[in-house]
């Protein structure tokens, strides 16, 4: 199985108990803390491990075994490109056989007055874009010192990415990733009774694509039943980035094996006999590698529309789905990071007025030259035009928006229209040295993608975390508000708890709790309403460019991408 070494792991554990799971007995680490013990159990099988053959196949159920299997160690991650930050983070070692969760649960019983089904369960599906990352790179001991001991159990999971998991053609499964997903949202539904979890109170969370995740598991019949609560953090599906045309999937599937050397004819042009010859390493993606953010701002291998999964259109899977209660929310400058990842010679502002436009394309606007001046005078209003700074500031903006926070807000204000309990936030503490050494190409410092997650597991995704005083009360401030959510559906707390954050009604959905250090507090105006400009401003050219005998709700460029087709 994965090893990773005992160095990559946190401070002196003993062994846990013995659990009893359906496909057969584990046993973990137990850490200790001043309110009792947390057991991890690390590199648990959910699937079957998808080698040769299974290559490019649904997951199946695992293999069951009878002799105590030793679940000490994170197993292996989905083989993809690194990043030099990442090999100094000492996460898993890579493999193919990566279909593994890890379970962190309280040694102690749940107070029967406050949980008497059982522990909270709280599922996350770590991000990076489809094609990298894994749950190693959020680690153990700090989940289970600043979340578990709040009276939660936190589920981490491995699905398999990039070529392995989000692949198409017409001879293999679309979206295997998000099978994977749901393949271990299954097992924690049939399995956390053992480790005193509710199977009838589980929230899924993620960041990122790890939040657009959430989001499609609350569309797919296949997955929605199996939870009760999300939280999709900077990322859903109606964001700009995590979805594509199958066609588009399949030509770079296509384009790929034929750079490895598939030579396609009449009688075959599926490339995927071929790429199952090849060894894993070969197959190994990334953002920034081999495969890579496209033209359109968008990533190369996502999930599509595969009419199995998703049986139905994204819109009408949207309208059908059992409400849930939700959180989401953003970073502050969530384009900061991709600004600051831009190639050395981009120039900012044109590429950011490109954005605008190859946006808008996308609609079919006809005069798209007007809501592009109205849109760039929005941005750059109470500018200097000779300031990189302000320019900087600007271009920042026009990412953040088209990127994640238009579809972001749009998620909250659809969700709150259709019946969904919705709380929206936007995460605006911290700490420069976050981003270590990354932290110098930020144009300016604020919170952006990626902040609020050290804030979370109390561990850093880019750099290491070395929380100050002000650090350790933002971890008990942001922690506080996702355990309250898990166990008692509401963020606040169970009343007489003060009830500072408000869900959204409809009509009303730009507001907002602002998370930042002693200013935690309710806000109107969400981004200053862009994202609800920018809808208007499409809108209404949309419907003045309509033909008399074409009128109806939405055109068919705006259902097309509510969809996911565009």
């Amino acid at each position: 199985m994965g090893a990773v070494t005992s160095r990559f792991l946190s401070p002196s554990w003993s062994e846990s108990k013995v659990i009893s799971t359906a496909p057969g007995p584990i046993k973990g680490r137990k850490y200790t803390f001043p309110k009792g013990s947390v057991e991890a159990f690390l590199g648990i099988p959910y699937a079957k491990q998808p080698l040769k053959e299974l290559r490019f196949q649904k997951p199946q159920k695992p293999d069951p075994w009878t002799e105590v299997k030793v679940c000490q160690e994170f197993g292996h991650r989905c083989p993809h490109e690194e990043l030099l930050l990442e090999k100094l983070n000492n996460v898993a070692e890579k493999g193919e056989d990566c279909l593994h969760l890890n379970v962190f649960a309280p040694d102690w019983s749940p107070e029967s007055a406050e949980q008497p089904d059982g522990f909270a369960v709280m599922v996350f599906i770590h991000g990076g874009g489809f094609s990298v990352h894994s749950s190693s790179h959020y680690g153990d001991y700090g989940i289970c010192e600043v979340l578990c001991t709040k009276d939660v159990i936190v589920v981490t999971i491995n699905y398999r990415l990039g070529f392995f998991g989000f692949s198409a053609g017409d001879d293999i499964p679309s979206n295997i990733g998000l099978w994977d997903q749901t393949m271990a949202l299954q097992w924690v539904r049939d399995n956390i009774h053992a480790f005193n979890g509710n199977p009838n109170n589980i929230t899924v969370f993620g960041q990122s694509a790890g939040g657009a995740s959430v989001d499609f598991l609350t569309l797919s019949p296949h997955s929605q039943n199996l939870f009760k609560k999300a939280i999709p953090m900077a990322g859903t599906a109606l964001c700009s980035f995590p979805h594509n045309e199958k066609k588009h999937v399949k030509q770079v599937c296509i384009d790929y094996a034929v750079k490895q050397g598939f030579k396609p004819t009449k009688e075959n042009e599926s490339p995927f006999e071929f790429l199952r010859t090849l060894p894993a390493s070969a197959l190994e993606c990334g953002i920034f590698g081999s495969t890579k953010v496209n033209r359109n701002g968008k990533l190369d291998l996502t999930p599509i529309f595969d009419g199995d999964f998703f049986p139905k259109p994204f819109d009408q899977l949207r309208k059908e789905a059992p409400t849930k209660i939700i959180m989401t929310g953003v970073t502050e400058h969530e384009g900061l990071l991709f600004v600051a990842l831009r190639p050395p010679r981009m120039n900012v502002s044109q590429e950011a007025d490109r954005l605008i436009e190859r946006e808008l394309a996308q609609y079919k606007i006809q005069n798209i030259d007007e809501i592009k001046k109205k849109l760039t005078s929005i941005y750059t209003n109470g500018t200097n035009p000779n300031s990189k700074k302000d320019l900087n500031k600007v271009a920042v903006k026009i990412v953040s928006d088209i990127f994640i926070n238009n579809g972001a807000w749009n998620y909250a204000d659809t969700m709150t229209q259709l019946g969904h309990t919705v709380y929206q936030y936007c995460f605006e503490y911290y700490n420069s040295k976050d981003f270590g050494l990354l932290g110098f190409l930020l144009p300016f410092k604020a919170s952006t993608h990626g902040s609020e997650m050290p804030y979370l597991f109390k561990r850093g995704v880019i750099a290491k975390f070395h929380p100050n005083e002000d650090d350790l009360k933002m971890v008990e401030a942001f922690t506080t508000f996702f355990t309250n959510f898990a166990k008692h559906d509401n963020p606040n707390g169970p009343e007489p708890s003060p009830q500072i954050w408000k869900p959204l009604i409809p009509g009303d959905t730009l507001k907002y709790l602002s998370i930042n250090l002693d200013k935690i507090r309710t806000c109107d105006n969400l981004h200053n309403a862009r994202p609800l400009v920018w809808r208007s401003l499409i809108r209404d050219a949309l419907q003045n460019q309509e033909k008399p005998n074409e009128k109806q709700e939405l055109t068919e460029y705006v259902k097309a991408r509510e969809q996911g087709k565009l």
